[in-house]
């Protein structure tokens, strides 16, 4: 219950594929490892991540020459572009058994399955956000499962193991959908 005030919430549709997995392997395999045509999402990340690093000195170099800073930019536009389709081609399929709304924050999530998973077994996961396809593979601990209104059961879980980058990925998802959220309650009161 604590987790649920450390972190900011969202609720968000996402594609979402998971498999349990034994404690070990959590401990020390790589999540990328547990699910097949997902080293892309690696890339995808590492290309995050540089994005992150370079962030400073792409404005400094925008200060100093604006149309070196437009050309970069432009490139960096490419890159996307080109990233977005990789991971567009690795998605789980098919999107309309995987794609699911759940209560995401930086520290675990919360979502729907037609399978019973056990209290405090691992799982690992797979997590494409839409519409970017940006997306990661990581271990959860599962807090709770219980069974919902819907016939499903209700999973909780704790992510395990995540990197500084995974939790940079989730906490700048979050921060898109509460600015898209805001946008659109701004819109409405106009």
């Amino acid at each position: 219950m604590s987790e649920r005030r450390s972190y900011f919430r969202i609720d968000e549709s996402i594609a979402i594929e998971f498999k349990e997995v034994e404690e070990i392997t959590a401990n020390t395999a790589a999540p990328e490892l547990q699910f097949p045509d997902t080293l892309s999402l690696k890339f995808f990340a590492e290309l995050r991540k540089i994005d992150n690093d370079n962030a400073h000195l792409f404005h400094q170099i925008k200060e100093t020459s604006r149309a070196m800073g437009e050309y970069l930019q432009n490139l960096n536009r490419k890159i996307d572009i080109i990233s977005q389709q990789i991971m567009a081609d690795s998605k789980p399929l098919p999107p309309s058994k995987t794609i699911k709304q759940v209560n995401l924050s930086e520290g675990g999530v919360a979502f729907g399955s037609s399978r019973l998973v056990k209290p405090n077994s691992f799982i690992a996961m797979r997590l494409i956000f839409l519409p970017s396809n940006a997306g990661l593979a990581l271990f959860a601990k599962v807090i709770r499962c219980e069974p919902n209104n819907s016939g499903e059961y209700q999973i909780a879980a704790k992510f395990h193991r995540a990197t500084d980058a995974h939790q940079q990925l989730i906490g700048q998802q979050i921060m898109r959908a509460q600015m898209a959220e805001r946008r659109k309650s701004q819109h409405y009161l106009q």
